[in-house]
């Protein structure tokens, strides 16, 4: 059975440090986690990962980051592997996004 991961997205470090922490408190070694500082380096991992054949479970990504905003890049995400669930975790969306 192939690995999968599970890619955390957030310009601040102690936000990924800690969601990091809590997916591997509650999943163990169940799941490959990577985390990028904003949404053209996730999309870089996510890349990396397709040519390794590692399977993405889930995406958590921050809304509010710069350059490419988390919304956009569930998006692109969903446009080639819509199976992927993805998740936008963020205190500062507005209605629009």
């Amino acid at each position: 059975m192939s690995r999968k991961a599970i890619i955390c997205v957030d310009d601040e470090s102690i936000i990924l440090d800690s969601l990091r922490e809590q997916l591997e408190k509650h999943f163990g070694d169940e799941y490959l986690y990577e985390i990028a500082e904003s949404a053209e380096e996730a999309l870089e991992i996510i890349d990396e990962l397709e040519e390794d054949d590692i399977e993405i479970a889930i995406i958590v990504s921050d809304w509010l980051m710069p350059g490419m905003k988390g919304d956009k890049l569930l998006l692109q995400v969903d446009l080639k592997y819509p199976r992927v669930v993805k998740v936008l975790l963020t205190g500062q969306a507005d209605q629009e996004s």
